[in-house]
């Protein structure tokens, strides 16, 4: 394929922003420094110090004189048990409508995945973190059981869903923004003949729903593997027919490592929007299937403390 001189010295950036005019009255004001490192790095740093309390409180359970039944250890039990209780109030709230005098859904939403850290905490220290009777036990994996289980919905909420407390992720959204364009090449497609048609295979064999749990919960990892060998596949094939064209005509040679930086970063933001889709389907799916499963959990956490509550109160066991 012949080089046009005058279409490779007129290529235009990848990536180019096109200015869009600011509607009057849409504006709005750059977050703070404080909010900008919370939405950053507080999940992060809350995290970090919930696993640094379990860890100081787990290598410390022997020298502490905790008592389940009395004194500060008892406390711990009573907090512990009300700020899950609390937990309740969040689910409420999205519900009931006549709630709303309590504030915002997102605000209960922040305050309820805070509560279902520093209640199983205040849990542990409680048991000073080691089994006790039948009931206790019971109670104990079951609270574990829950607050591992939001754990999970955490990740699977930030997977499909705009930031933290943002709206779910449309999937036609994401699809828009997979379509092929040339011109998202910088032009460099029209001097690799099969670049396009290497990116749409590729995209044909990503953007396939899962077939069920199992496919759903591999799937992210074995996208992960299949764009990175697609990405060097791709990437190896543009530079060898960009040496081509560059053998045949003198300005392409002159050009050659900006047409090529300007197709892999092409080729790899796509890889990335075609990856985020094609697991977007996946984590959905499962989000769908945690809202079955953690209620119910939650629910047997409920039981199981009351009968450790009538158990240790009315039977003394």
């Amino acid at each position: 394929m012949a080089a046009n001189p005058a279409a490779v010295r007129n290529q235009a950036p990848a990536n180019r922003a096109r200015a869009r005019p600011v509607p009057p009255g849409k504006t709005k004001p750059p977050p703070t420094l404080w909010r900008r490192l919370y939405d950053r790095y507080g999940t992060a740093a809350g995290m970090m110090l919930a696993l640094l309390a379990i860890v100081v409180g787990y290598l410390g359970r022997d020298s502490r004189r905790l008592f389940a039944e009395q004194g500060l250890g008892y406390a711990l039990g009573i907090v512990g048990s009300l700020l899950i209780l609390t937990l309740l109030l969040y689910p409420l709230r999205k519900r009931i409508k006549l709630l709303k005098v309590l504030g915002p859904v997102k605000n209960w939403f922040r305050v309820h995945m805070m509560l279902g850290v520093i209640g199983p905490i205040a849990i542990l220290y409680h048991s000073n973190f080691a089994l006790g009777s039948i009931n206790s036990t019971a109670a104990l994996l079951s609270m574990l059981l829950v607050a591992g289980s939001g754990l999970v919905g955490r990740f699977l909420y930030a997977k499909v869903h705009k930031g933290l407390y943002g709206r779910k992720t449309n999937l036609k959204e994401l699809l828009a923004g997979v379509k092929l364009s040339t011109a998202e090449t910088g032009g460099a497609a029209q001097f690799v003949p099969d670049l396009m048609k290497m990116v749409a295979e590729y995209d044909r064999q990503v953007l396939k729903p899962p077939t069920g749990i199992l496919d759903s919960m591999t799937l992210p990892l074995r996208l992960m593997v299949k764009t990175r060998t697609g990405y060097r596949r791709i990437v190896a094939r543009v530079a060898e027919q960009l040496d081509e064209q560059a053998a045949l005509s003198p300005v392409v040679r002159q050009h050659r490592d900006r047409l090529f930086a300007l197709t892999k970063a092409f080729v790899k933001e796509h890889l990335k929007r075609v990856r985020r889709v094609a697991a977007f389907a996946a984590y959905d799916r499962l989000f769908s299937l945690w809202h079955k499963v953690h209620l119910p959990f939650f629910y047997l956490l409920i039981v199981t403390a009351i009968v450790h509550v009538i158990a240790v109160h009315v039977y003394s066991i």
